[in-house]
Protein backbone atom coordinates (compact mmCIF):
# COMPACT_ATOMS: atom_id res chain seq x y z
CA UNK A 1 0.00 0.00 0.00
CA UNK A 2 2.87 2.09 1.31
CA UNK A 3 4.40 1.70 -2.27
CA UNK A 4 1.77 2.38 -4.11
CA UNK A 5 0.77 5.94 -2.31
CA UNK A 6 4.29 6.70 -3.49
CA UNK A 7 3.73 5.73 -7.21
CA UNK A 8 0.99 7.35 -6.61
CA UNK A 9 2.66 10.83 -5.41
CA UNK A 10 5.76 10.55 -7.47
CA UNK A 11 2.77 10.73 -10.83
CA UNK A 12 1.04 13.63 -8.93
CA UNK A 13 4.32 15.51 -9.08
CA UNK A 14 5.46 14.54 -12.29
CA UNK A 15 2.33 15.64 -14.14
CA UNK A 16 1.99 18.54 -11.98
CA UNK A 17 6.01 19.46 -12.93
CA UNK A 18 4.83 19.40 -16.17
CA UNK A 19 1.90 21.77 -16.35
CA UNK A 20 2.11 24.55 -13.70
CA UNK A 21 3.83 26.52 -16.03
CA UNK A 22 0.96 26.14 -18.54
CA UNK A 23 -2.29 26.60 -16.11
CA UNK A 24 -1.39 29.21 -13.53
CA UNK A 25 -1.69 32.75 -14.12
CA UNK A 26 -0.83 34.39 -17.68
CA UNK A 27 2.96 35.88 -17.51
CA UNK A 28 2.97 39.29 -18.49
CA UNK A 29 6.44 40.74 -19.41
CA UNK A 30 7.16 44.43 -19.44
CA UNK A 31 10.00 44.86 -21.92
CA UNK A 32 12.33 47.99 -22.97
CA UNK A 33 14.46 48.26 -25.84
CA UNK A 34 17.15 50.34 -24.37
CA UNK A 35 19.42 51.75 -27.13
CA UNK A 36 19.14 55.71 -28.94
CA UNK A 37 18.58 56.81 -32.13
CA UNK A 38 21.14 55.71 -34.92
CA UNK A 39 22.34 59.34 -34.88
CA UNK A 40 21.40 59.62 -31.49
CA UNK A 41 22.19 60.85 -28.15
CA UNK A 42 22.06 58.56 -25.19
CA UNK A 43 21.32 61.40 -22.68
CA UNK A 44 18.08 62.07 -24.76
CA UNK A 45 17.14 59.11 -25.66
CA UNK A 46 18.57 56.64 -22.90
CA UNK A 47 18.32 59.07 -19.65
CA UNK A 48 15.64 61.10 -21.64
CA UNK A 49 16.89 64.03 -19.62
CA UNK A 50 14.95 67.33 -20.46
CA UNK A 51 14.32 70.58 -18.66
CA UNK A 52 12.52 69.14 -15.70
CA UNK A 53 14.41 65.92 -15.14
CA UNK A 54 14.62 62.45 -16.35
CA UNK A 55 11.95 60.65 -18.54
CA UNK A 56 14.23 57.68 -19.71
CA UNK A 57 15.12 54.63 -18.41
CA UNK A 58 15.40 56.02 -14.52
CA UNK A 59 11.83 57.45 -14.44
CA UNK A 60 10.52 53.78 -16.26
CA UNK A 61 12.04 52.10 -13.63
CA UNK A 62 10.64 54.65 -10.50
CA UNK A 63 7.19 53.31 -11.92
CA UNK A 64 8.05 49.98 -11.88
CA UNK A 65 8.99 50.01 -8.38
CA UNK A 66 6.35 51.92 -7.37
CA UNK A 67 4.06 49.24 -8.04
CA UNK A 68 5.99 46.69 -6.71
CA UNK A 69 6.69 45.29 -10.13
CA UNK A 70 10.14 44.80 -12.38
CA UNK A 71 10.95 44.89 -16.40
CA UNK A 72 13.02 43.42 -18.44
CA UNK A 73 15.71 46.04 -20.20
CA UNK A 74 17.35 44.83 -23.68
CA UNK A 75 20.21 46.70 -23.84
CA UNK A 76 21.92 47.83 -27.41
CA UNK A 77 25.70 47.41 -25.96
CA UNK A 78 27.01 47.91 -29.53
CA UNK A 79 26.66 51.44 -29.37
CA UNK A 80 29.67 51.32 -26.91
CA UNK A 81 31.62 51.93 -29.99
CA UNK A 82 29.62 54.86 -31.04
CA UNK A 83 29.52 56.64 -27.66
CA UNK A 84 32.18 55.03 -25.63
CA UNK A 85 32.22 52.13 -23.30
CA UNK A 86 31.74 53.45 -20.26
CA UNK A 87 29.08 55.22 -21.06
CA UNK A 88 26.73 52.40 -22.36
CA UNK A 89 28.40 50.34 -19.12
CA UNK A 90 26.83 53.20 -16.81
CA UNK A 91 23.11 52.30 -18.49
CA UNK A 92 23.71 48.23 -18.03
CA UNK A 93 24.68 48.87 -14.62
CA UNK A 94 21.95 51.14 -13.61
CA UNK A 95 19.33 48.84 -14.55
CA UNK A 96 21.00 45.54 -12.67
CA UNK A 97 21.66 47.38 -9.50
CA UNK A 98 18.09 48.51 -9.43
CA UNK A 99 17.56 44.46 -9.72
CA UNK A 100 15.72 44.61 -13.10
CA UNK A 101 15.96 42.15 -15.61
CA UNK A 102 18.79 43.30 -18.22
CA UNK A 103 19.07 41.43 -21.36
CA UNK A 104 20.75 41.92 -25.30
CA UNK A 105 19.62 44.25 -27.91
CA UNK A 106 21.13 43.98 -31.17
CA UNK A 107 21.68 47.17 -33.29
CA UNK A 108 25.22 45.93 -34.52
CA UNK A 109 25.62 49.23 -36.55
CA UNK A 110 27.82 51.14 -34.43
CA UNK A 111 30.58 48.06 -33.98
CA UNK A 112 29.80 46.01 -36.88
CA UNK A 113 28.69 47.88 -39.83
CA UNK A 114 25.82 46.20 -40.49
CA UNK A 115 22.19 47.18 -39.73
CA UNK A 116 19.96 43.85 -38.80
CA UNK A 117 20.93 40.72 -37.64
CA UNK A 118 18.85 38.96 -40.59
CA UNK A 119 21.80 40.89 -43.17
CA UNK A 120 24.55 38.23 -42.14
CA UNK A 121 25.87 34.83 -42.11
CA UNK A 122 25.48 32.63 -39.19
CA UNK A 123 29.09 33.36 -38.12
CA UNK A 124 28.80 36.62 -37.90
CA UNK A 125 25.72 36.51 -36.00
CA UNK A 126 26.85 34.57 -33.83
CA UNK A 127 30.03 36.46 -32.81
CA UNK A 128 27.85 39.24 -32.71
CA UNK A 129 25.58 38.14 -29.64
CA UNK A 130 28.82 36.23 -28.38
CA UNK A 131 30.46 39.84 -27.61
CA UNK A 132 27.19 41.36 -26.33
CA UNK A 133 26.91 38.79 -23.43
CA UNK A 134 31.38 39.18 -22.85
CA UNK A 135 30.49 43.37 -22.30
CA UNK A 136 27.30 42.95 -20.40
CA UNK A 137 28.95 40.28 -17.98
CA UNK A 138 32.17 42.43 -18.02
CA UNK A 139 30.14 45.72 -16.85
CA UNK A 140 27.76 43.80 -14.23
CA UNK A 141 28.88 40.09 -13.89
CA UNK A 142 25.50 39.03 -15.12
CA UNK A 143 25.16 36.08 -18.13
CA UNK A 144 22.42 36.59 -19.74
CA UNK A 145 19.99 34.26 -21.23
CA UNK A 146 17.81 36.08 -23.45
CA UNK A 147 18.08 38.26 -27.05
CA UNK A 148 15.84 40.43 -28.93
CA UNK A 149 17.11 41.69 -32.58
CA UNK A 150 16.85 45.49 -33.23
CA UNK A 151 13.63 46.01 -35.60
CA UNK A 152 12.47 42.30 -35.37
CA UNK A 153 15.52 41.87 -37.72
CA UNK A 154 16.39 38.12 -37.45
CA UNK A 155 16.08 34.80 -38.76
CA UNK A 156 16.11 31.43 -37.94
CA UNK A 157 19.98 31.47 -37.77
CA UNK A 158 19.64 34.52 -35.15
CA UNK A 159 17.75 31.64 -32.91
CA UNK A 160 20.82 29.35 -34.35
CA UNK A 161 23.20 31.35 -33.40
CA UNK A 162 21.44 32.19 -29.91
CA UNK A 163 21.57 28.41 -28.83
CA UNK A 164 25.18 28.03 -30.08
CA UNK A 165 26.37 30.72 -27.33
CA UNK A 166 24.23 30.40 -24.60
CA UNK A 167 21.09 32.35 -25.07
CA UNK A 168 17.86 30.23 -23.94
CA UNK A 169 15.13 32.85 -24.81
CA UNK A 170 14.65 34.80 -28.62
CA UNK A 171 12.34 37.62 -28.28
CA UNK A 172 12.77 38.44 -32.04
CA UNK A 173 9.25 37.65 -33.63
CA UNK A 174 6.33 39.51 -34.11
CA UNK A 175 3.75 38.60 -37.38
CA UNK A 176 2.76 42.11 -36.69
CA UNK A 177 6.37 43.36 -37.74
CA UNK A 178 6.59 42.53 -42.02
CA UNK A 179 10.30 43.41 -41.56
CA UNK A 180 11.33 40.52 -39.95
CA UNK A 181 12.55 37.54 -41.87
CA UNK A 182 11.08 35.01 -39.20
CA UNK A 183 7.63 36.54 -39.77
CA UNK A 184 8.03 34.55 -43.28
CA UNK A 185 9.64 31.80 -41.44
CA UNK A 186 7.57 30.78 -38.51
CA UNK A 187 3.63 30.83 -38.32
CA UNK A 188 1.94 33.26 -36.95
CA UNK A 189 1.69 33.00 -33.21
CA UNK A 190 1.70 34.45 -29.99
CA UNK A 191 2.71 31.68 -27.92
CA UNK A 192 6.18 30.80 -26.92
CA UNK A 193 7.42 27.92 -28.64
CA UNK A 194 10.76 25.84 -29.29
CA UNK A 195 12.23 26.63 -31.98
CA UNK A 196 16.12 25.81 -33.34
CA UNK A 197 17.17 24.50 -29.82
CA UNK A 198 15.99 27.91 -28.32
CA UNK A 199 12.60 29.15 -26.70
CA UNK A 200 11.23 31.72 -29.18
CA UNK A 201 9.05 34.39 -27.09
CA UNK A 202 6.71 36.42 -29.80
CA UNK A 203 6.18 40.00 -29.17
CA UNK A 204 2.65 40.13 -28.49
CA UNK A 205 0.09 41.25 -31.50
CA UNK A 206 -3.85 41.99 -31.57
CA UNK A 207 -6.02 42.31 -34.35
CA UNK A 208 -7.50 45.93 -34.24
CA UNK A 209 -9.42 45.84 -37.50
CA UNK A 210 -10.97 42.70 -39.66
CA UNK A 211 -12.44 42.29 -42.91
CA UNK A 212 -13.30 38.89 -44.05
CA UNK A 213 -10.17 37.19 -43.91
CA UNK A 214 -7.79 40.32 -43.89
CA UNK A 215 -6.53 41.77 -40.30
CA UNK A 216 -4.95 45.07 -39.16
CA UNK A 217 -2.71 43.90 -36.98
CA UNK A 218 -0.59 45.84 -33.94
CA UNK A 219 1.98 45.00 -31.64
CA UNK A 220 1.24 45.52 -27.94
CA UNK A 221 3.32 48.63 -27.54
CA UNK A 222 2.90 51.29 -24.62
CA UNK A 223 3.01 54.03 -27.41
CA UNK A 224 0.60 52.93 -29.52
CA UNK A 225 -1.98 51.14 -27.73
CA UNK A 226 -4.50 52.47 -25.23
CA UNK A 227 -5.46 51.98 -21.95
CA UNK A 228 -8.59 50.87 -23.02
CA UNK A 229 -7.10 48.13 -25.68
CA UNK A 230 -4.48 46.56 -22.96
CA UNK A 231 -7.11 45.99 -20.82
CA UNK A 232 -9.54 44.15 -23.73
CA UNK A 233 -6.24 42.66 -25.30
CA UNK A 234 -5.12 41.20 -22.10
CA UNK A 235 -7.96 39.73 -20.39
CA UNK A 236 -8.55 38.45 -23.81
CA UNK A 237 -5.18 36.28 -23.43
CA UNK A 238 -6.15 35.42 -20.38
CA UNK A 239 -9.44 33.78 -20.92
CA UNK A 240 -7.87 32.47 -24.17
CA UNK A 241 -5.41 30.57 -21.83
CA UNK A 242 -2.23 32.06 -23.24
CA UNK A 243 0.52 30.91 -21.03
CA UNK A 244 2.46 34.86 -22.09
CA UNK A 245 2.32 38.34 -22.94
CA UNK A 246 5.34 39.99 -23.97
CA UNK A 247 4.58 43.87 -24.04
CA UNK A 248 7.11 46.17 -25.78
CA UNK A 249 8.18 49.96 -25.34
CA UNK A 250 11.50 51.87 -25.96
CA UNK A 251 13.73 54.34 -23.58
CA UNK A 252 12.38 56.83 -25.38
CA UNK A 253 8.89 55.90 -25.09
CA UNK A 254 8.38 59.32 -23.08
CA UNK A 255 9.89 61.59 -25.19
CA UNK A 256 9.58 60.16 -28.40
CA UNK A 257 8.96 63.32 -29.96
CA UNK A 258 11.56 65.26 -27.95
CA UNK A 259 9.89 66.40 -25.23
CA UNK A 260 8.47 64.74 -22.40
CA UNK A 261 4.72 63.19 -23.03
CA UNK A 262 3.57 63.12 -19.19
CA UNK A 263 0.30 61.80 -20.97
CA UNK A 264 2.13 58.77 -21.83
CA UNK A 265 3.56 58.66 -18.81
CA UNK A 266 0.11 58.20 -17.09
CA UNK A 267 -1.10 55.65 -19.31
CA UNK A 268 2.04 53.75 -18.68
CA UNK A 269 1.59 53.80 -14.48
CA UNK A 270 -2.14 53.30 -14.98
CA UNK A 271 -1.64 50.03 -17.20
CA UNK A 272 1.12 48.88 -14.33
CA UNK A 273 -1.68 49.38 -11.69
CA UNK A 274 -4.01 47.73 -13.81
CA UNK A 275 -1.71 44.68 -13.87
CA UNK A 276 -0.71 44.87 -10.31
CA UNK A 277 -4.60 44.41 -9.03
CA UNK A 278 -6.50 42.16 -12.39
CA UNK A 279 -6.56 38.61 -11.45
CA UNK A 280 -5.56 35.74 -12.92
CA UNK A 281 -2.32 37.85 -14.60
CA UNK A 282 1.13 37.65 -13.05
CA UNK A 283 3.92 40.10 -14.25
CA UNK A 284 7.32 38.62 -14.57
CA UNK A 285 10.49 39.37 -15.81
CA UNK A 286 12.21 36.87 -18.54
CA UNK A 287 15.29 35.80 -16.38
CA UNK A 288 12.37 35.07 -13.59
CA UNK A 289 10.72 32.70 -15.97
CA UNK A 290 13.86 30.50 -18.17
CA UNK A 291 13.87 27.75 -15.98
CA UNK A 292 10.57 26.67 -16.38
CA UNK A 293 10.41 27.91 -19.62
CA UNK A 294 13.46 25.59 -21.07
CA UNK A 295 12.19 22.89 -19.50
CA UNK A 296 8.79 22.67 -19.60
CA UNK A 297 8.14 24.35 -22.81
CA UNK A 298 7.13 21.33 -24.05
CA UNK A 299 4.20 20.59 -21.66
CA UNK A 300 2.25 24.04 -22.94
CA UNK A 301 -1.23 23.33 -24.68
CA UNK A 302 -0.65 23.92 -28.04
CA UNK A 303 -1.47 27.43 -29.77
CA UNK A 304 -5.10 28.20 -29.22
CA UNK A 305 -4.96 30.55 -32.45
CA UNK A 306 -5.59 33.19 -29.60
CA UNK A 307 -5.65 36.61 -31.18
CA UNK A 308 -6.90 39.31 -29.58
CA UNK A 309 -9.64 41.79 -31.43
CA UNK A 310 -10.34 45.60 -30.13
CA UNK A 311 -12.39 46.36 -32.73
CA UNK A 312 -14.02 49.68 -34.35
CA UNK A 313 -15.08 51.32 -31.20
CA UNK A 314 -11.47 50.59 -29.20
CA UNK A 315 -9.94 51.50 -32.52
CA UNK A 316 -11.01 54.87 -32.91
CA UNK A 317 -11.16 55.57 -29.04
CA UNK A 318 -7.60 55.16 -29.54
CA UNK A 319 -6.89 57.44 -32.53
CA UNK A 320 -8.97 60.28 -30.91
CA UNK A 321 -6.28 60.06 -27.95
CA UNK A 322 -3.47 59.84 -30.14
CA UNK A 323 -4.57 62.05 -33.15
CA UNK A 324 -1.49 64.32 -32.66
CA UNK A 325 1.24 61.24 -32.53
CA UNK A 326 1.26 59.85 -35.92
CA UNK A 327 -0.90 60.10 -39.76
CA UNK A 328 -2.83 56.84 -38.75
CA UNK A 329 -4.14 57.61 -36.04
CA UNK A 330 -5.27 61.00 -37.64
CA UNK A 331 -6.50 59.25 -40.85
CA UNK A 332 -8.63 57.48 -38.12
CA UNK A 333 -9.75 59.39 -35.76
CA UNK A 334 -11.02 62.11 -38.86
CA UNK A 335 -12.50 59.02 -41.00
CA UNK A 336 -16.37 60.08 -39.14
CA UNK A 337 -16.16 63.30 -40.26
CA UNK A 338 -14.57 62.95 -43.32
CA UNK A 339 -17.57 59.91 -44.22
CA UNK A 340 -19.94 62.55 -42.84
CA UNK A 341 -19.15 65.21 -44.96
CA UNK A 342 -19.64 62.88 -48.22
CA UNK A 343 -22.58 61.92 -46.99
CA UNK A 344 -24.02 65.49 -47.11
CA UNK A 345 -21.93 66.64 -49.67
CA UNK A 346 -23.82 63.53 -51.91
CA UNK A 347 -27.08 64.36 -50.63
CA UNK A 348 -26.82 68.05 -51.86
CA UNK A 349 -25.90 66.69 -55.03
CA UNK A 350 -29.05 64.46 -55.25
CA UNK A 351 -31.01 67.13 -54.03
CA UNK A 352 -29.99 69.27 -56.74
CA UNK A 353 -30.28 67.05 -59.51
CA UNK A 354 -33.75 66.05 -58.51
CA UNK A 355 -35.16 69.49 -58.15
CA UNK A 356 -33.70 70.28 -62.36
CA UNK A 357 -35.45 67.20 -62.92
CA UNK A 358 -38.63 68.55 -61.91
CA UNK A 359 -38.22 72.36 -63.40
CA UNK A 360 -38.17 70.60 -66.55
Amino acid sequence: MNAYRATLFALILTLYGATAFAVGPTKVMLTVDVESYQKGDPDKQIWGKQADGEHGIRRIMDLLDKHGLKGTFYLNVYEAAKHGEPTIAEVARAIHQRGHDLQLHTHPAPMYGFRNMQHVDLAQQEAVLLRGKELILKWTGKTVVAHRAGAFGANLDTLKASRTVGLAIDSSFSPASPNSMLTRQLPASNWPSLVEGVVELPVSYYAQLSFGNWQSLRILDVEATSLGEFKSVIRQFREGGAPAVNILMHSFSFVRFGVANPALEQRFEQLLAFLAKEPGVEVVTVSQLHPAWTSQIGALKPDAGVVPYTGLWLTYRRAIEHAGQGGENLMVASAPAVVAGVAVGIFFIWRRRARSKKSV
